[in-house]
């Protein structure tokens, strides 16, 4: 006969976090209580009271200052508030499982689904998940409850935690049926409740019994119990080790056990102590190890009789003594355990498989301590990790030989790490890794089996991408720094040139449309083709080269858009204003005409110097066209009338000049024939008017 326990059962992660979070409170000797019964476990709820962490129904029994603990199975919005404003210190304790239920009711609701909570009407978590919801959603916990579900559009569909799966694909499949629209289903089924029911299933269809322990008031145990007693017709639920007899297992050969997800430990340990001491319930197990009380895992105390050469002798109350070699005592050198171990050390270890043949039951000190550790390693939620610090304690290869990762110390127990997982590259040799104390994480913890799994591969991409992050955000600083030391030294060159200044700079680059010419520390200017020269055909690449020193103008500032305009020619005399300055009002001098404008003609002066003869002083009569006078190339005199050196004009007259020569031949005439001047006289002034 064995006891089998199932793979998944008792506490889970979000029960035994809102426990450790009580009782830690009630270390602390601190002013509390729970806001109901923390989980749905009479004895535990009792335990807590004597230790000073009573439940409470109502927020009305606390008083300003206390500590109020939210129970695991998690509280509306209003109690929140309510907390708050009665100054009370909140401890927090949902399950993170139904906190996550409760956040997805809520934004099903605010995106414009109807909620719909499959579950237990009266169940604290349902209760607590409806007030997340909102004040439309509906509690379905059976089929027949379809009929209360309103029509709507869209219905957005979440689960108990701890509900049956199966019952609960039933309920929705006939929901979706009955109500058309579109669904979005949240399966927040906790994952371990979903493992604990299949691992009872699973066993129930193995044995001959099945005890299921945990509160009758706790759903995941009432809904474990109904599965297996679907599967197993000696099916028993019980909340302690006080509620077995012996009649219940009679002609059993295998029996089961499981727990609630609210059923601590020691009750679980305590029931199989029980059964295992029962006086007609020992005769029905197969012996292993020729005694119910021996078997292989089982953690027994005893004492040192005898130090051997390799192994250390105890006595543990058994027909045969206990052996326990020194490498399952601990990882010291035989020496120094031989030295160390005394006769009368008490000890604990575990029996090790196998050893029904040998004169001495084998023990390891090592593995029971292992297992000890295992009790305060915590749990991980799901897609959790935590850090760790872990030593490398050997290498692990399969059947092929070839090396699949490395065996670790982490959180006192013996994890390990896949070879995959130790860098980020590929490593053919682990033997430097044997000793080496390395930085790492937990990602999956498994206390039923014993496995727990670390992880460097997340964590050193972390760390590449934060140098990676820390060489970029350097990078950045260090373009800022330039940045601001040139817009500085812009700033101060802006401030050591003005408007209007003639300075020297240095060429340096040449563009198709000027130079572009530094005058100051980091203050670069452009000098535009047009403002290269008096001469329009010079171009950039002709008028200087990269790194020739030029004479500017500073035309104009444009610190706004970081802009300068620069001009060489206005350094440098008007070739026009040179030639001009030879022409003044009266003066009757010879030119060509160079090409006609619709109002006139333009008369070439001298090389850079031109004037306009407008139409009405082409000749004396009226003049339509000025090409039906004069000609292209054609020599005029003309007389300058106007000189506009600020606008560059001149302007000029033929029929003035015509006139001039005419004065001038009267006047040559007069001066030959003195008698005729008093004749001419008034014919003179005539011309001259």
């Amino acid at each position: 006969m064995k006891i089998r326990i199932a793979e998944y059962c008792g506490f889970c992660y979000g029960v035994k976090r809102a426990v450790d979070m009580a009782y830690k409170l009630a270390e602390a000797n601190e002013s509390s209580g729970t806001l109901g019964p923390l989980i749905h476990n009479p004895q535990l709820i009792e335990d807590l009271n004597t230790k000073g962490v009573p439940c409470r129904e109502s927020l009305d029994e606390f008083q300003a200052g206390e500590t109020v603990v939210f129970r695991s199975h998690g509280v509306g919005p209003d109690v929140y508030e309510a907390a708050h404003a009665k100054n009370l210190t909140i401890l927090d304790a949902t399950c993170p499982n139904v906190k996550a239920a409760q956040k997805k009711g809520q934004a099903l609701a605010e995106a414009g689904y109807l909620p719909v909570i499959i579950g237990e009407k009266n169940h604290p978590e349902v209760k607590s998940i409806v007030q997340w919801a909102g004040k439309h959603a509906i509690v379905i916990e059976c089929i027949k409850d379809i009929g209360n579900v309103p029509l709507a559009d869209k219905y957005g569909v979440l689960i108990q935690t701890t509900f049956e799966l199966a019952k609960f694909e039933e309920i929705l499949a006939a929901l979706q049926k009955e109500r058309s629209g579109e669904y979005k289903i949240e399966k927040t089924i906790c994952l371990a409740t979903s493992q604990r029911q299949k691992a009872a299933l699973k066993l129930a269809d193995e044995v001959d019994a099945f005890v299921v322990i945990g509160g009758r008031n706790s759903a995941n145990t009432r809904h474990l119990y109904e599965l297996v007693a679907e599967h197993c017709k000696r099916a028993y639920h019980i909340e302690t080790a006080s509620e077995l007899n012996e009649e219940m297992f009679k002609n059993c050969q295998n029996i089961g056990i499981t727990a609630g997800a609210s059923t601590p430990d020691r009750i679980i340990k305590e029931a199989i102590r029980v059964m295992e001491n029962m006086e007609s319930f020992e005769s029905m197990l197969e012996q292993s190890l020729e005694d119910a009380h021996v078997y292989p895992g089982k953690i027994v105390k005893a004492t040192v009789i005898q130090i051997g050469k390799d192994e250390v002798y105890v006595d543990f109350g058994y027909m045969k003594e206990g052996a326990i070699a020194f490498s399952q005592w601990s990882n010291e050198a035989p020496e120094i355990l031989a030295q160390t171990i005394k006769i009368g050390d008490e000890v604990e270890a575990k029996v090790i498989p196998g050893t029904s043949k040998d004169d001495f039951i084998r023990l390891s000190k090592i593995k029971a301590e292992q297992d000890a550790a295992w009790n305060y390693v915590a749990d991980l939620a799901e897609g959790e990790k935590r850090r760790a610090t872990v030593k490398v304690l050997r290498i692990i290869k399969n059947k092929m030989k070839n090396i699949v990762g490395l065996a670790v110390a982490v959180e006192g127990v013996e994890g390990f790490m896949p070879a995959s997982h130790v860098e980020l590259r590929r490593v053919e040799d682990f033997s430097d890794y044997i000793g080496k104390e390395l930085e790492a994480e937990v990602i999956e913890v498994d206390t039923a089996k014993k496995r727990l799994v670390v992880s460097r591969r997340d964590l050193l991409r972390s760390e590449k991408e934060a140098k990676a992050q820390a060489w970029r955000d350097a990078k950045e600083a260090r373009i800022q720094a330039a940045k601001e030391a040139r817009t500085a030294a812009e700033e101060a060159a802006y401030a050591s040139v003005e408007e209007g200044q003639t300075v020297t700079g240095k060429v340096v680059r040449i563009a198709d449309f000027g130079l572009f010419v530094e005058v100051g520390q980091g203050l670069v200017g452009l000098v535009h083709n047009t403002e290269l020269s008096w001469d329009r055909n010079v171009k950039a690449e002709d008028a200087a080269k990269v790194d020739d020193e030029v004479t500017v103008l500073v035309k104009k500032i444009d610190r706004e858009n970081r802009r300068v305009a620069l001009s060489i020619k206005a350094t440098q005399e008007d070739p026009w204003l040179t030639e001009a300055a030879a022409f003044k009002e009266g003066m009757v001098i010879e030119g060509t005409v160079e090409r006609f404008l619709p109002f006139g003609a333009i008369v070439k002066l001298a090389d850079k110097v031109e004037g306009l003869v407008h139409v009405s002083e082409i000749a004396e009569t009226r003049v339509e066209k000025p090409e039906d006078i004069l000609e292209i190339g054609q020599n005029v005199k003309v007389k300058v009338i106007k000189v506009d050196l600020k606008h560059k004009k001149i302007g000029l007259s033929i029929v003035k000049a015509v006139k001039e020569a005419e004065k001038a031949e009267y006047s040559s005439f007069i001066n030959d024939k003195p008698e005729l001047t008093l004749d001419l006289k008034e014919q003179l002034e005539g011309l001259n008017n």
